[in-house]
């Protein structure tokens, strides 16, 4: 389960690392960003999924078949895992589907699910899939509108007024939300968009908090019964050590742009 936790941590912190230096005029960098965030997400409550089953089966795993059917869909993995944090009282933290969390949650995995060969799709005839680039981007317009106040946002529609017009840019182009906008418009879309980056980490991170106490408590529970049964040599690692980065702050995760090379887990200097 080591090597698990090591692929889930890497995932998320370079998701982070890239969310936080995402660039909608290089979509390439949304592309990665929605993979390596995708990826992580999936792992991190597939170890959650796989601690519970061993806490309510007698430490035994589950099948590859079992976990097979829980397919790549990860609105329910965390529908499932919040019904087993509820047989744990413990339901805080985590968040309905018609909130802002729940949206980012359901564009993460129809992601996960199929849009993320989009482009692949289109070249082919292959289905009619929404373009993943436009889902997220309205996510993070949905975020950035809930933590930026109106003052400071009127304020970057002056600064996008003022350099288009510096500039002569009175035209119309396509805009990241998939549909032509006047120049103006553009440029005051991705400029919020620029300084929220952070906010969707840190919403990100909000998401995370109830996975990694429920992942703590149930690697407590494992290692209990087997202590129970004269088990010495424990069979599951402290898997909340490969995510110290669910316990930053607000303002530590809004600021940070390199995530990476901050927790160094297991490894050598």
């Amino acid at each position: 389960m080591a090597g698990e936790g090591h692929l889930a941590s890497t995932s998320l912190l370079a998701g982070f690392e890239s969310l936080a230096k995402i660039d909608y005029d290089k979509p390439g960098t949304v592309y990665l960003t929605l993979f390596q965030l995708s990826t992580g997400l999936e792992r991190i409550m597939k170890i959650a999924v796989i601690l519970d089953y061993k806490v309510r089966n007698d430490l035994a795993n589950p099948s590859d078949l079992q976990l097979r059917r829980l397919g790549h869909s990860i609105t329910d993995l965390y529908s499932a895992l919040r019904v087993a944090s509820e047989s744990h009282a413990m339901t805080d933290g985590w968040f309905d589907d018609d909130t802002l969390w729940g949206e980012l949650l359901f564009v993460l995995s129809e992601f996960a699910r199929g849009s993320r060969y989009y482009n692949i799709d289109q070249l082919v005839s292959g289905r009619d899939a929404p373009d993943p680039l436009i889902r997220w981007f309205e996510v993070h317009m949905r975020i950035a509108e809930d933590a930026v106040s109106c003052e400071r946002l009127g304020d970057i529609m002056q600064r996008a007024r003022n350099h288009c017009e510096a500039l002569g840019l009175f035209g119309w182009e396509m805009g990241p939300r998939g549909q032509p906008d006047l120049t103006i418009d553009v440029t005051y879309q991705l400029e919020v968009a620029r300084v929220t980056r952070g906010h969707c980490v840190w919403t990100i991170i909000e998401i995370l908090k109830p996975i990694y106490r429920l992942i703590e408590r149930l690697v407590n529970e494992v290692h209990q019964t087997e202590r129970q049964k004269g088990i010495e040599d424990l069979t599951v690692p402290y898997m909340v050590e490969f995510f110290p980065f669910c316990l930053a702050r607000r303002k530590t995760a809004i600021r940070r742009k390199a995530w990476t090379k901050l927790f160094h887990i297991a490894g050598r200097a």
